[in-house]
């Protein structure tokens, strides 16, 4: 399209001759209307250049930009000199359309699939490891939650529904809607105070407003009532009762009155005399209101947030709060997997996901083995670090026919303490049988070699509760070393199937090189991680919804996967022999 200005191995025509065709522009069609004819701008020039910002860490005005001076990216969009232009809000409404469905996911899946087959990559060994995915939101303490929250609130109220606004103004604390507007108060009495008078203030809003038609349904209103819930309590008592039962009827009173006074204004747009005074009239009715016995329950600051799923900043409700060590995280955590099989001459990831920070590795394991065997990619071997591998992971694992390759969490891997003759026994010390049908455990003897009196799993519990001799353990030399408990008459070692299991991976990973060494090759995922969210921009998100970021996951894997098989292909071309004349 461009003779003479790029060169010959440019990674642009691999991308137009290998990577455009694979884009169907088919499996978008369920986000138009058949009756209001196709879009305008190309599905697979907007795919493309979603990808190419992937690559970049673009924003989205940069790529507007960058499209119309780049010959490589017109090159790779079979897009003609002069005609390379895209208005960038066209291409994030686009991307607005994706996070309805799983179509970008699939995108992902489609075009992994097709790189692995084409360069003959094994999936039978495969590396996961998680991340965080920083969100664009400060850390906001108590203080500048309830503020904010008011304040994003009031802002949406004032825009939409004036009238309301400047009646429940009035009766709040503070203007929070002022220039000059701060999230901090260094002063702790002073902010403690401001916390209780704006807990009020949030109990105001939402008794004034949580009958009302419309604006109920406001998510900024939706926003405010689960931050007083987690964070506050109405005191329960009889006058507190009566008393609330009394504001609140009175504030929807008010509200009522309001929007009848709203809705006159508009009907008498033209007569403005008119509205002014059934304004002033309101306002006066309103004054004698306040006069009146509505006098607010008293609201009690929790001391710890409740709830599932605790809201960190109005602006997104989907982040939350973590700690790794020292550090607090707010946002999200990305899992990424890819191929790890030393035969392979490229990797390529094979599944990613994103999740709120308090997620767990282990809870995520799972999902991820479903993912790649829904997909079509399911390893035989699953390397991780010990957040995704314990007892139960590993149990999972075994069911879908994968090996979860690892050390086991929860214990130490200091070889020091392992080597030592007086550490503690662990489960692994013990000698068990496991039947090759049912996978039942049974205990045969204790480190000692003392058998058991008898055993019998728990209704209750499902785990196995097994009796030793009293007397032989309480003259053993190992008693305080044992997990055993002597009681009066027996004693008794509780354990299940789940225990055992991770405390012999545990004991296999700690003395057996080999199988440390064969776990070493994990270590690599973390190259992908840096890859992943330095080198294609997903260490912070962009957004303020999960689904949103979870987008950004999704297309910079994509650039990762397009970028590794450019790279092949392009070493493939140069390492081909030459033709004889």
């Amino acid at each position: 399209m461009y003779p003479g200005i790029l060169p010959e191995d440019d990674w642009s025509f691999t991308f137009r001759e290998k990577i455009w065709p694979l884009i169907d522009e088919n499996k978008f069609k369920s986000f138009y209307d058949e009756n209001k004819g196709a879009p305008n701008i190309s599905i697979k020039l907007k795919i493309s250049l979603l990808i190419f910002m992937a690559l970049e860490k673009l924003n989205w005005r940069q790529a507007e930009f960058t499209f119309a001076r780049r010959i490589d990216w017109m090159n790779a969009t079979f897009t003609a000199f002069g005609e390379a232009f895209i208005d960038h809000t066209t291409l994030f409404n686009f991307f607005q359309l994706l996070e309805k469905d799983d179509t970008a996911y699939k995108l992902f899946v489609d075009l992994t699939s097709r790189f692995i087959e084409e360069c003959n990559v094994s999936t039978n060994k495969q590396r996961i490891d998680s991340f965080f995915m920083l969100g664009w939101l400060a850390t906001l303490s108590r203080y500048g939650l309830f503020k904010e929250t008011i304040r994003v609130f009031l802002q949406a109220l004032r825009k939409n529904k004036p009238g309301l606004y400047e009646t429940i103004k009035d009766e709040l604390s503070k203007d929070y809607l002022k220039d000059n507007f701060d999230l901090t108060e260094k002063d702790k009495e002073k902010a403690n105070k401001k916390i209780k008078e704006m807990a009020q203030d949030l109990y105001l809003v939402k008794s004034a407003f949580e009958n009302h038609k419309q604006v109920k349904h406001y998510e900024t209103f939706k926003t405010l009532l689960q931050v007083f819930e987690q964070q506050c309590s109405v005191k329960k008592d009889g006058e507190s009762s009566t008393k609330d039962e009394k504001a609140t009827l009175n504030s929807d009173k008010k509200i009522k009155e309001c929007t009848e006074v709203s809705t006159k204004a508009k009907e008498t747009k033209h007569n403005p005399g008119k509205v002014d005074t059934e304004i002033s009239e309101f306002e006066n009715k309103t004054s004698e209101d306040s006069n009146s016995d509505n006098t607010l329950p008293e609201i009690e600051i929790r001391k710890k947030p409740q709830g599932n799923k605790i809201i960190s900043s109005p602006h997104n409700t989907d982040a939350a709060y973590t700690r790794k060590r020292n550090k607090t995280v707010v946002g999200h955590k990305g899992f990424v997997t890819e191929t790890c099989d030393p035969n392979n001459e490229v990797q390529f990831i094979t599944d990613l996901n994103l999740e709120v920070a308090t997620h767990s590795d282990a809870k995520e394991i799972s999902k991820v083995e479903q993912r790649l065997d829904d997909n079509g990619l399911k390893p035989e071997t699953l390397y991780g670090d010990a957040g995704f591998v314990n007892g139960k992971s590993i149990l999972e694992s075994e069911t879908k026919d994968i090996d979860l390759a690892g050390p086991s969490s929860g214990r130490s891997q200091s070889f020091e303490d392992y080597e030592k003759e007086d550490r503690p026994h662990d489960i692994a010390d013990f000698e068990v049988e496991i039947n090759d049908e049912t996978k039942e455990l049974k205990i045969l003897s204790c480190p000692k070699k003392q058998e058991p009196l008898d055993q019998e799993r728990s209704e209750k519990t499902g785990k196995i509760i097994v009796h030793f001799d009293r007397d032989i353990c309480a003259q053993c030399s190992s008693q305080n070393r044992c997990p055993v408990k002597i009681g009066v008459r027996t004693s008794t070692l509780t354990v299940n199937e789940e225990q055992y299991t991770g405390a012999a991976r545990h004991d296999k990973y700690m003395s057996d090189p080999e199988y440390r060494k064969e776990c070493g090759i994990r270590s690599g995922a973390e190259s992908l991680v840096n890859e992943v969210a330095n080198g294609h921009g997903t260490r912070r998100s962009k957004h303020k919804t999960e689904e949103r970021s979870k987008l950004q996951l999704i297309f910079a894997s994509i650039a990762c996967n397009v970028k590794r098989y450019i790279r092949y292909m392009d070493k493939c071309v140069q390492n081909q022999p030459e033709m004889a004349v």
